[in-house]
């Protein structure tokens, strides 16, 4: 009864794998990880789980293909665009929310809505590979809205450049290789969940003056950073993911002369933009490396 307990735990764990390769390895996986087991154990070791889920977060970010490289950059590609334009929606979505709560549906819902609409609609196609349709509705996300109302291109806000940093990761993705396949879908909606929350951590709060807020606001960001670099370090496509929704903040700080601050949008500027560039090199270089070596 102990090691039936002990081979379902390790059943789940070893669907951090992909299906494709569960389909092809998984008795193989599992034979080695229950043999030789006491059958007293009923936990499997934490060295040895912590090594299972990288193990899947490296085959899902494409090191057991062919062309490794290749698949980080196209994949990552399309979960970029699908970050970006994640974080417009959300970003639209809150200053929709609180302009409708303080000044009305007027100009801010014809200003947010069809932007808010499009982005979000594109943001499906990318996730579910529709790669046509994805590439209009983009280019449509930057024209409508702007032709609709001139508010949001004006002041030059982080939604209205989400679609236009997008569209060239998008149009790109055109031209991907059949031998690299999309990102799968699960997949892709938790990479894209780990670059948001980035972008949703409390960073404002480590300036405030009470110190057990400051400690509980700190705590919070190592932890959420520690997180992700840990994934990363394993999937570099959450690099890739990550490094061009820096850009939001660096092309709104660089168009206008405003200094107010979004309530959870980190206010980085520049030093972001540079940061998400040595993010996307630092994975190239390590998926580079890493193909030498096997």
């Amino acid at each position: 009864m102990s090691n039936d307990i002990l081979e379902r735990r390790y059943r789940t764990l070893l669907r951090s794998y992909p299906a494709a390769y569960r389909h092809d390895r998984h008795d193989e996986l599992l034979e080695i990880l229950v043999s030789d087991v006491s059958p007293a154990r009923r936990w499997p070791e934490w060295r040895q789980a912590v090594a299972l889920i990288r193990g899947g977060l490296r085959v899902r970010a494409g090191g057991a293909a062919a062309r490794p490289t290749a698949v980080l950059l196209w994949q990552g590609m399309q979960l970029a665009a699908l970050a970006v334009l994640a974080l417009g929606a959300l970003i639209g979505l809150d200053d929709l929310a609180e302009a409708v709560q303080f000044g009305g549906l007027g100009t801010p819902l014809r200003a947010h809505g069809p932007l808010l609409v499009l982005t979000s609609a594109a943001f499906l196609a990318v996730l579910l590979d529709r790669r046509r349709l994805a590439a209009v509705l983009v280019v449509a996300a930057i024209v409508v809205p702007t032709a609709v109302s001139q508010y949001l291109f004006a002041n030059s806000m982080p939604q209205w450049w989400a679609p236009v940093v997008a569209a060239p990761l998008v149009i790109a993705g055109l031209r991907r290789p059949a031998d690299v396949p999309p990102a799968e879908r699960g997949n892709a909606v938790l990479v894209t969940l780990g670059v948001l929350v980035l972008h949703l951590l409390p960073v404002d709060r480590l300036m405030l003056v009470d110190p057990v807020r400051q400690v509980l606001a700190a705590g919070v960001v190592v932890l959420a950073m520690g997180a992700f670099l840990w994934v990363a370090s394993a999937d570099q496509r959450m690099l890739l993911a990550a490094a061009p929704t820096f850009a939001l903040e660096t092309l709104y700080r660089g168009m206008t002369d405003t200094r107010s601050l979004l309530s959870f949008y980190p206010s980085v500027g520049l030093p972001s933009l540079i940061a998400g560039v040595v993010l996307a090199a630092i994975a190239v270089v390590a998926t580079r490396r890493r193909q030498a070596r096997a």
